[in-house]
């Protein structure tokens, strides 16, 4: 039950126990009744089925996302990315302060000053780094509602800023053959497998031979390597799928599947966390390991990067961007694209709309049929060599004339000189 203490400065406090049995506060009133209510709606309210732990949201958003990030299952490059992200923008702000502390307001102020820096030697965030700064921090946040520290995200209504307008940088075909040009066969067919089904790199690297059917000529996308627990973990976003083969790289796959059979195992070695192991990993090190990505794209790829003379900041991961832009560029639609990407939603995926020319006809038309005329193109008119058209039908009418059985004069009309032409320029 709830009750109420009077303080020395002859405030009332209202005081209640929550569900634990633990003495909260309500609040300080001048009005004894008034406190007294307060305690008993907060008691009433902890007592529900539900109910926000008060005393979790004490607990520091640094110390919150230390708990909350352990727990999650995550790749190696992802949490490496996260986290780079939290100990850089977050964390010098946010880390010693309450979850039940932080505000809308005092996010939006955050977001704003890593945009607008007040001072100068404060350092500007793009607005890609705030971005995801910002998701991060409502993640993080969500998190703390579901595990009843907080009852709401207070970063929730804070948008995200806009971005700019830029190109994308995806490889062209003569790219990809640059690039592979200067590798070797093995690390090359990962290039070509790369562009042509638009699987991750840790995808990639935890894909299994039996995965693939050549008969069909697909390959069956269930799992992937997790560089951070060196298992074979679920998919990013659970996103099964099923992806086509182009009949060259079947072939290139299967002249390689003959040479890597010698030392083909009944089983990758690797713990599974999904399905059991049904044969060996299509592709590893030198050593026998699975292949990474940070030490792949620093050595193999950065080398013929340089060596083709690929310019820009390309990833291995663009590989898979590189997919996209090539089928939108052909005519997919976004659907069929975000169904073979494994995108959990078609916005991530409308990223790539902009590459495609589908439609473009059809408003072409539409705007001649609104003018009342299609414009007419008039065909080029070649260059015509008078002289020679000249004696090119004089012979022909001395060769008519010997079929007729007869030599026939050329006609006085006809014209002999170019000023019988009338001047014309005569192209020689």
């Amino acid at each position: 039950m709830a009750w109420t203490r009077q303080l020395s400065s002859g405030k009332y406090q209202g005081c209640y126990r929550d569900a634990l049995g633990r003495e909260q506060s309500a609040g300080t009133f001048t009005q004894r009744p008034k406190a007294l209510r307060e305690a008993s709606r907060l008691e009433s309210e902890q007592r529900e089925p539900g109910a926000v732990d008060v005393e979790g949201g004490k607990i520091t958003w640094g110390a919150w996302f230390e708990l909350w990030h352990e727990s999650r299952n995550l790749s190696y490059a992802t949490d490496d990315c996260y986290r780079s992200t939290a100990d850089n923008h977050i964390t010098p702000h946010w880390g010693k302060v309450p979850l039940k502390d932080i505000t809308t307001l005092e996010v939006s102020k955050w977001v704003k000053g890593m945009l607008k820096p007040r001072r100068r030697t404060e350092r500007k965030r793009s607005p890609w780094t705030v971005r995801n700064a910002l998701m991060l921090l409502k993640t993080s946040l969500n998190a703390a509602v579901e595990a009843k520290r907080l009852g709401a995200n207070p970063a929730k209504p804070v948008p995200y800023p806009d971005l700019p307008e830029g190109v994308e940088r995806y490889l062209t075909p003569d790219e990809v053959e640059g690039i592979t040009f200067y590798m070797d066969g093995f690390n090359a067919l990962i290039v070509w497998l790369g562009v042509n089904t638009g699987l991750r790199f840790g995808e990639l690297a935890g894909l299994h031979w039996n995965r693939i059917d050549f008969d069909r000529k697909v390959i069956h996308v269930v799992e992937q390597f997790n560089q951070k627990s060196r298992t074979i973990s679920p998919l990013k976003d659970k996103q099964r799928r099923t992806v086509p083969l182009p009949a060259d790289l079947t072939g290139k796959l299967l002249q390689y599947r003959e040479h890597a059979a010698r030392g083909r195992g009944s089983t990758c070695g690797l713990t599974h966390d999904i399905s059991r192991c049904g044969g060996d990993l299509l592709f590893r090190g030198a050593r026998g390991a699975p292949i990474k990505s940070n030490d792949w794209g620093k050595t193999i790829w950065r080398k013929a990067l340089d060596l083709a003379g690929v310019e820009g900041r390309v990833r291995p991961h663009d590989m898979r961007h590189t997919y996209a832009s090539w089928l939108i560029q052909e005519g997919v639609s976004v659907a069929e694209l975000a169904e073979l990407m494994g995108h959990s939603s078609w916005e991530i995926t409308k990223m790539y709309a902009h590459l495609s020319d589908t439609g473009f006809d059809g408003v072409r038309d539409a705007l001649d049929r609104r003018r009342g005329k299609v414009t007419p193109v008039e065909p080029a008119v070649p260059a015509v060599d008078v002289e020679v058209l000249a004696a090119q039908l004089a012979d022909m009418q001395r060769q008519l004339s010997v079929l007729k059985g007869y030599t026939a004069p050329i006609a006085a009309d006809m014209p002999r000189t170019p000023e019988d032409y009338g001047g014309l320029e005569i192209a020689r």
